[in-house]
């Protein structure tokens, strides 16, 4: 432990605040990287430089504790960026070590509170609940210094509408609030009164996130996971000047500013830091809203999409679809659309094809479908994408039963997944995908075989099947020339090939 305590007290101290801050997590807690850095930048430990964006100076501090040995990276994306990271156990000792001497944050295990006395936080600013957190919510707990409380759970718990009021009444001054685990009856609508939160996130049976949200106003970050299909956004962000991410599931409507003015530099209601809108409906993808996002990177779309596609005409006239706002987004790195048609079958919603090229985001790097039913021929939309680096087919995607790559297409593509599709047979060779390095196959039962020709990108590195049987031997085939090549360059990085079930 001392030997560990050295390489920490060399830390510079922007690093040391971030490390103890591990031992927030419980051991062996796997560790989404969007959430760390969203509660590093909302808990204040990352100060800006310059024009730098505060999650890509957290991200870059993470990186910096990784080269150091002191954060294990648990998981890939798959552009390379860390998805999920952990600390090992005498690490994770060690930051709780630290952090109680420091009095920086206070671990509970509700099992301990054997009475319903109230729980008393005199001194610590951060408070986090690893288990059994009704018996913390029980005991009345009183913190006025704190600032953070969150929730990492082992079990689901149900919060009742009697029990709601105890975050507001017990901390006041409270910016953090992460309580995803614990099913709330009903929107919290009293934590409008903490006016310094940065940070929610809330799971419940939610149907409106109240315009009263929009009193706060330092709130950074918005998380709410519902179990209503439909979600109404009524909170007025256009007016919360400190506002980066909305995150939400299901398909969430979201309000353009009710005010008229011109959407130039000049519009008061421009937010230029909005970086991520998730899960919006179709509907939602207005000029009014998105012209006045230019800097937005992620945008999730669930719902109807032949609403966002389709062009509208009423005698000579035509309005332009949807669609047509993205090539507008010059900051979008980050596309996901899912094609949710309920309650009417898939087929009713099938998309007929894909807008023109110049109408998709200029810079767009990834791409996500789910349930579009495309034929394969609009492939070749997707491929002349000058940025795309990772495309991502999830279940029927695609339909049809023959693929064939064409010349020119996917230049930078470097990841490339394909969900459950009836894909039978798929022709490509090596040069239409020249800097492939990973291929993801899942559920394609019909698929005969991986194109043999892929062996000869030099760049691939694993290949992985799930539920594909068909394919199996075309992959051994790639595998052994794959390994033949290795030997006559006599490099020692290997080509990965995963195969599940294993034969």
């Amino acid at each position: 432990m001392d030997v560990l305590a050295l390489s920490y007290k060399h830390l510079p101290d922007h690093l040391k605040v971030c490390f103890i801050y591990f031992g927030a997590f419980p051991e062996d807690f796997p560790i989404p990287v969007w959430k760390l850095l969203n509660l590093w930048v909302a808990e204040g430990f990352i100060q800006q430089k310059g024009q730098d964006c505060l999650e890509d100076l957290a991200e870059d501090y993470l990186e910096d504790l990784v080269e150091r040995n002191l954060i294990l990276v648990a998981k890939r994306r798959s552009n390379g960026r860390i998805k999920t990271c952990r600390v090992h156990d005498m690490l994770h000792d060690l930051c709780l070590k630290e952090v109680s001497e420091e009095k920086f944050l206070q671990v509970i295990k509700g099992y301990q509170i054997l009475d319903s006395n109230s729980l008393i936080i005199p001194y610590h600013r951060r408070v986090y609940v690893h288990s059994h957190v009704m018996n913390v919510i029980h005991s009345r707990p009183c913190g006025p210094h704190v600032r953070s409380f969150l929730y990492f759970p082992c079990e689901e718990k149900e919060l009742s509408r009697e029990h709601t009021s105890f975050i507001h009444e017990s901390f006041k001054l409270v910016r953090v609030i992460d309580m995803m685990s614990i099913n709330i009856s009903r929107f919290p609508i009293e934590i409008t009164q903490l006016v310094h939160l940065r940070y929610i996130a809330l799971f419940g049976n939610f149907k409106v996130v109240p315009p009263s949200i929009s009193k706060l106003w330092s709130l950074k970050s918005l998380i709410v996971d519902t179990t209503s299909r439909d979600l109404d956004i009524q909170v007025d962000i256009w007016k919360m000047s400190q506002f980066h991410h909305l995150h939400t599931s299901g398909s969430s409507r979201l309000h353009g500013p009710k005010a008229k003015t011109r959407m130039d530099n000049e519009d008061p209601f421009v937010q230029r830091n909005i970086q991520t809108i998730s899960t919006i409906s179709p509907d939602s993808c207005t000029e009014n809203i998105l012209a006045r996002t230019p800097n937005l990177k992620k945008l999730g779309i669930r719902g109807k999409l032949l609403l966002l596609m389709e062009e509208k005409r009423s005698g000579i006239t035509c309005t332009p679809s949807l669609f047509d706002n993205f090539a507008k987004l010059d900051n979008l790195e980050k596309l996901k659309l899912l094609n949710d048609t309920f309650p009417r079958p898939p087929p009713e919603g099938k998309l007929r094809g894909l807008p023109s090229l110049y109408k998709f985001p200029p810079y767009l790097n990834k791409l996500t479908l789910s349930d579009t039913l495309l034929d394969w021929k609009h492939m070749s939309t997707i491929g002349m994408l000058p940025h795309l680096q990772v495309l991502k087919l999830k279940v029927y995607a695609f339909k049809g039963a023959e693929w064939e790559a064409l010349d020119g297409g996917f230049r930078l593509l470097k990841v490339l997944q394909i969900g459950k599709t009836d894909l039978v047979v798929w022709k490509a060779s090596g040069h239409h995908f020249p800097r492939l390095e990973h291929v993801v196959i899942e559920q394609c039962s019909n698929l005969l075989g991986i194109p043999v020709g892929l062996a000869d990108v030099s760049a691939l590195k694993t290949l992985e099947l799930y539920h594909t049987p068909s394919a199996v031997d075309s992959a051994r085939l790639i595998q052994q020339q794959k390994k033949r090549q290795q030997q006559m360059v006599m490099t020692s990085h290997g080509f990965k090939l995963l195969i599940y079930p294993p034969e």
